[in-house]
């Protein structure tokens, strides 16, 4: 009889262990449960064959998915079907290498996209292969449009909204670079606007530059193909950047802008020419290997020459170097 009470005290005695066991494994469930619902992240497990075995609710809101309906089935399932066949080439990657890998991608959203970044890791089964999936991604969409809008305070103008100097001395550099590769012509126009001091001196500063926005938005109008730039150089002086653009596409887009300034018809009593604002521009084209500093000098100069010939008009430049002078240093 002795025997039999040390068993059942022994047996009491592990049911109160399995008991305490279990309800802090429910505490723990619970405590992972309470987390996953409020903090703002996706995280699942998937098993071998890319059903979903855990999630957090806020991340399948996200994609407008309830929790429970996610639990057992598979991304085709549940998403469209690019964003599904997306999600499941990314497990197959993962679990082929059975190696972490980072993961990023836009949902299209009710009023922005949002952005998402984070990893995919593999869970071992008992023999050493992958048995499932873990991921785990946050949403970076503030990040990501916190850089756009930096990238744009670095290179836009404030007052115009054209790319502001820096962007230009990249472009530039970058197609001039690219047309010596490439052996197609690069053209470079440069333009004033005319007597703008006096434009200045006659009506002040807030008109000034009212006139240079309204310069600036019929500079954008003309320039139409995503590889053009249109710049604020400085002051009242504007640059466009044309990749592959021959000396006659080039004065022809500058005819158009000149004639599109004219038709603002913004008063200008100090100029000689019509009495509305205009402009005066010079053109360089060039061909072959050239650096920067020799066709921003080139275009200067048909500028130079343009206004000294009596403004509200275009002079055009056209050089081309000899397949040899390539690589001598120039």
């Amino acid at each position: 009889m002795a025997g039999d009470g040390d068993r059942d005290e022994e047996n009491e005695t592990l049911r109160r262990r399995v008991a305490a066991l279990e309800a802090e494994l429910e505490r723990s469930r619970a405590l992972l449960e309470t987390i996953f619902a409020h903090v703002p992240a996706v995280f699942y497990v998937k098993d071998a064959e890319g059903r979903y075995r855990y999630g957090s609710r806020w991340g399948f809101r996200v994609f407008g998915v309830e929790l429970e309906q996610a639990i057992g089935r598979t991304d085709a399932e549940l998403f469209p079907p690019a964003l599904a066949e997306r999600f499941a080439a990314s497990d197959r990657r993962v679990l082929d290498g059975q190696e972490m890998a980072s993961v990023s991608y836009a949902l299209p959203a009710q009023d922005r996209p949002l952005h998402f970044a984070g990893v995919r890791f593999p869970i071992p089964g008992p023999d050493g292969e992958a048995a499932g999936i873990c991921g785990f991604a946050v949403d970076v969409t503030e990040r990501i449009e916190l850089a756009k809008k930096l990238e744009w305070l670095a290179t836009t103008d404030a007052l115009t909204g054209l790319a502001n100097r820096r962007r230009f001395d990249e472009q530039i550099a970058a197609e001039v670079a690219r047309a010596a590769r490439s052996g197609e012509p690069l053209s470079l126009v440069f333009c004033d606007v005319d007597h703008f001091k006096r434009y200045n001196d006659r009506y002040g500063h807030q008109r000034g530059d009212a006139c240079l926005v309204e310069v600036a938005r019929a500079l954008d109008g003309v320039v139409r193909r995503p590889a053009d730039l249109a710049a604020r150089y400085g002051g009242e002086e504007f640059a466009l950047v044309l990749p592959d653009t021959g000396q006659e596409g080039a004065a022809n887009l500058v005819e158009r802008l000149r004639a599109a300034v004219r038709e603002l018809a913004l008063e200008h009593e100090g100029s000689e020419a019509h009495g509305v604002v205009t402009l005066s521009a010079g053109v360089a084209t060039v061909v072959g290997s050239w650096t920067v500093e020799e066709v921003i000098e080139l275009a200067d100069r048909a500028l130079y020459e343009a206004k000294e010939a009596g403004r509200d008009r275009h002079v055009c430049v056209y050089e081309e170097h000899s397949p040899a002078s390539v690589g001598r240093g120039r």
